[in-house]
């Protein structure tokens, strides 16, 4: 017989699954359905592959395992793990939806290994998502498959809030979401000039480039022909990338970030000409500038800027669901390709800021760690 809460979790996989196919990705017949999962999110990738197919999609199936993960990490000759398999990557440009199912489930292994190889998970996610945007494949990036109990405790966090606060992030209308990106947007497309400053130390300034990229968590044919085909759940953000070389002065981040099983804490970073010139945090020191050194291609520069819009995001955890608050704003060195930008690393590292006084051109969108527009 099967328990009350084993039914529950049942219901709410199929729940989840009918929300990415038929919602998010608004998959149709005949269409072709990657689904890249760990082996932790196995559930949930075969009851998205059994929803495509009911709308008569065909689907295709990668995984990757912890074990495999832990074996790259250890043993795996480091030249033998620096590309994504070209048969994936054509793969995925071929296919009309791509849905990732993020991971692994336990961070830790990540800490102690060579950053290198540790890059090698981050990098492939890089590549994946990249070539479907390029390719305007419509993309869900369903990031709350890595809130685990495993990746909690790794990063001293309580599960229960981190899940709590996903659901909240998840309640988010995509009314509210599109009405709070368009304010931004409109001012983003009139002017390139941005000026962060705080009373921590922070004074930086850079350029955009390009066009933002509201993701309200659904990609309709709209967004396909604009090219915004990437997506996260849960979403809830307005992107844009920043032009290179672009980036002066100093950014002090006061809220933690988890990164490769380390938390970095009070990260200052120095730029100049657009790149890190210097690097200093009160924790994880070693492993940012570990991974900024083993890196690749633009994997120093500032290369991403996005803005929190997501109403029902509310509580800093020291995890990527902070990017959604309004008034926080997250910087991200390293690839923006996977924005339409032309930044390539296997670096993909951001960092949230809430205590900036936030200016586009003119006018200050956010104080007191508030939009103001």
């Amino acid at each position: 017989m099967v328990s009350i809460d084993a039914k529950r979790c049942i219901q709410m996989t199929m729940a989840l699954a009918r929300q990415i196919i038929r919602d998010a990705l608004r998959v149709r017949d005949q269409e072709r359905v990657w689904i890249h999962t760990w082996d932790h999110t196995l559930d949930l990738a075969e009851e998205v592959a059994q929803q495509a197919q009911l709308h008569g999609a065909s689907v295709t199936l990668t995984l990757m395992t912890e074990t495999l993960l832990s074996h790259i990490l250890k043993k795996a000759p480091q030249e033998a793990i620096t590309t994504t398999p070209a048969h994936w990557l054509e793969g995925v440009g071929k296919s009309d939806v791509l849905v990732v199912l993020d991971g692994p489930n336990d961070p830790a292994p990540f800490k102690a290994a060579d950053k290198g190889k540790a890059l090698y998970a981050t990098g492939q996610l890089i590549q994946l998502l990249s070539t479907a945007v390029s390719n305007r494949v419509r993309t869900l990036f369903v990031r709350s498959t890595a809130f685990t109990e495993a990746a909690a405790k790794a990063y001293g966090l309580s599960h229960s809030a981190l899940i709590q606060e996903n659901n909240h992030c998840m309640s988010a209308t995509q009314s509210a979401i599109i009405n709070l990106g368009n304010r931004i947007k409109t001012l983003l497309s009139k002017h390139r000039e941005i000026h962060l400053s705080s009373s921590e130390g922070t004074d930086l300034r850079f350029r955009t480039r390009g066009r933002s990229f509201i993701d309200d968590g659904i990609i309709d044919q709209g967004d396909v022909q604009t090219r915004n085909v990437l997506a996260q759940m849960p979403a809830g953000s307005i992107s844009i990338p920043v032009e290179p070389s672009s980036a002066e002065g100093t950014v002090v981040f006061k809220w933690p970030r988890a990164y490769l099983g380390d938390t970095i804490e009070n990260l200052r970073l120095d730029f100049k000409k657009g790149q890190v010139v210097g690097t200093r945090a009160l924790k994880g020191e070693k492993t940012i500038e570990g991974a900024l050194q083993s890196g690749k291609g633009t994997k120093d520069q500032l290369t991403r800027l996005t803005f929190g819009i997501n109403e029902k995001a509310t509580t800093n955890l020291g995890q990527p669901l902070d990017d959604l608050i309004p008034g926080s704003i997250t910087l991200g060195l390293g690839a923006n390709t996977f924005l339409g930008g032309s930044s390539h690393s296997n670096v993909a590292y951001s960092h949230t800021l809430n205590d900036a006084i936030v200016s586009i051109g003119p006018t200050a969108v956010i104080m007191d760690e508030k939009l103001t527009i």
